[in-house]
């Protein structure tokens, strides 16, 4: 078993998304999956991920639910989060940038990007 340094969490309703993006992390950190929302929420506080990837637009909870949550949550408003999203339209990342997220990628993910934008937001 390999000892990982930092645990990163990605939130996506697509298992496709979810493998690409974990094929990208894998060799540098502990990767946990989950498929929406309400899991990622109940599992943010046992799991104690350093770097939360987390889908902008997903069925049960939107990604913005998830982040507005985790910010009323004391011990989950300090984790670090970077939007997933398949929006490239301005006014949209206009709005995913006012919740001040630690970084966003857009779909599909270019491997340099997230493993970029995760190193940004573990040294926040």
């Amino acid at each position: 078993m390999k000892e990982y340094e930092k645990r990163i969490m990605l939130v996506d309703d697509s298992p496709i998304m979810l493998r690409n993006i974990k094929s990208i992390l894998d060799q540098k950190y502990e990767v946990l999956l989950t498929t929406s929302g309400r899991q990622a929420l109940k599992a943010i506080p046992e799991k104690k991920p350093d770097v939360v990837v987390l889908d902008y637009k997903m069925p049960d909870l939107d990604g913005k639910t998830v982040f507005e949550e985790m910010q009323k949550d004391e011990y989950m408003k300090d984790i670090p989060v970077i939007f997933l999203t398949s929006v490239s339209d301005s006014d949209m990342i206009k709005s995913i940038l006012r919740l001040k997220p630690a970084g966003y990628i857009l779909k599909p993910p270019d491997k340099n990007k997230v493993l970029e934008t995760i190193q940004n937001a573990l040294k926040k």
